[in-house]
C-alpha cells in the first residue's frame, strides 16, 4: 500500500506557499481535509448542542426516555408469557393420565371383542355341527350343505393350496407415468386396496375354494378398500406385508395364476415398482371361518 503524500511545510509547521501567495497544498484540500478533520462538522455540531443542554451522549440515553406505556406493555407481555409456560406445565401430567386411560380402554375393548369372537366362533361350530347332523353328511341336502359352508365361508377349512405374499416396496421411487394405479393418488411403492382386489380375483379364477388375507377369511361379499393410510378388509385395518392363502390343487393354481391377467399385473408391480410378490404352494393351510355372516335370503328345504 502506498504512503499518502504530505503537504509540504515550514519550519514552524505551516504550509508553504508559492510565489503568488496560494498554498502548495491547495490542490489537495479533500485530503487534507480527511487527515486534519477526523470527527463529521455535522455529528459534532450536534454533540455540543447535546452538551450544552446537559444531556448524555452515551449509547444507553434512550432507555432514560423510555415511555412508562411502554415499559408497562413489555411487563404485562413477560407476565402473560409466564403464566402460559406454568399453564403448559401444570396441563402436561394431565393430558398424559388423559393418554394412558384412553389407551387402557381402547384395550379393555379389543380383550372383550376378541371374547366375543371366541364365542361366536365356538356356538357358530356347534350350529354347523348340529345343521350337518340333522340333514345327515351321506344325503344330498348334507352334501350341498357342506359344500355351501365352505364356499361362503361359515366352516373353517383346512387342505394343501397356494400362498401369495405382497409387502411395501422399500426405496423404490414414485414414477410419474399415467398407471390406473395413480388414480388413488397414494404412495405408488406401497401395496394399495386395488392390488390385494387382483390377488384375489386371480385366486379365485384360479380355482381356490376358500381364501383368507392375513387370517381374514373373504367370503362373497367381501369388501376391500382404502381408509387413510390402511387397507380394510371387511372393515378391519390390516398390515403389510399381506399374506393371502388359498385352498385349492396347488400346482394347478400356481400355473393358472401366473398366466392370469391378474398375475401378470402383480408380476408387473414387482418389476416396475419394487412390489414384493412372492408364491408358493403348500401342503396344509388352515382357515378360520369367516367374522361376520350375512343371510340376506332364506327358504326352508323340502
Amino acid at each position: 500500500m502506498t504512503s499518502m503524500p504530505t503537504p509540504p511545510r515550514t519550519p514552524n509547521g505551516s504550509p508553504t506557499r508559492t510565489p503568488d501567495g496560494r498554498r502548495r497544498d491547495a490542490s489537495m484540500s479533500l485530503l487534507t481535509g480527511l487527515l486534519s478533520e477526523t470527527l463529521d462538522p455535522g455529528y459534532a455540531e450536534a454533540a455540543a448542542r447535546r452538551e450544552a443542554r446537559g444531556e448524555s451522549s452515551e449509547h444507553g440515553h434512550w432507555t432514560k426516555r423510555m415511555s412508562p406505556t411502554v415499559l408497562l406493555g413489555v411487563a404485562a407481555i413477560a407476565l402473560v408469557l409466564v403464566i402460559a409456560a406454568i399453564q403448559t406445565h401444570r396441563q402436561a401430567p394431565q393430558v398424559e393420565r388423559e393418554r394412558k386411560q384412553l389407551i387402557s380402554r381402547v384395550q379393555d375393548v379389543e380383550r372383550k371383542n376378541s371374547v366375543d369372537e371366541d364365542q361366536i366362533s365356538m356356538v357358530r361350530a356347534q350350529l354347523q355341527a348340529a345343521q350337518a347332523a340333522a340333514l345327515g353328511p351321506s344325503t344330498e341336502q348334507g352334501k350341498a350343505f357342506a359344500a355351501m359352508s365352505v364356499s361362503t365361508g361359515a366352516v373353517p377349512v383346512t387342505g394343501p393350496g397356494l400362498e401369495v405374499v405382497l409387502g411395501d416396496a422399500t426405496g423404490s421411487a414414485n414414477p410419474s407415468g399415467g398407471d390406473v394405479r395413480q388414480q388413488g393418488g397414494g404412495d405408488l411403492s406401497r401395496v394399495q386396496d386395488v392390488d390385494l382386489q387382483h390377488a384375489v380375483n386371480g385366486l379365485w379364477y384360479s380355482g381356490a375354494e376358500a381364501i383368507a388375507i392375513n387370517g381374514q377369511r373373504l367370503t362373497a361379499l367381501s369388501a376391500i378398500r382404502t381408509a387413510g393410510s390402511a387397507i380394510l378388509v371387511d372393515f378391519r385395518p390390516l398390515s403389510p406385508p399381506y399374506t393371502l392363502q388359498a385352498i385349492g390343487d396347488p400346482k394347478s393354481m400356481a400355473a393358472k395364476f401366473a398366466n392370469s391377467t391378474e398375475g401378470k399385473y402383480l408380476f408387473g408391480l414387482k418389476s416396475q415398482w419394487g412390489i414384493r410378490f412372492d408364491t408358493g404352494t403348500k401342503d396344509h393351510l388352515a382357515l378360520p371361518a369367516a367374522s361376520q355372516l350375512t343371510v340376506n335370503d332364506a327358504v326352508p328345504v323340502p
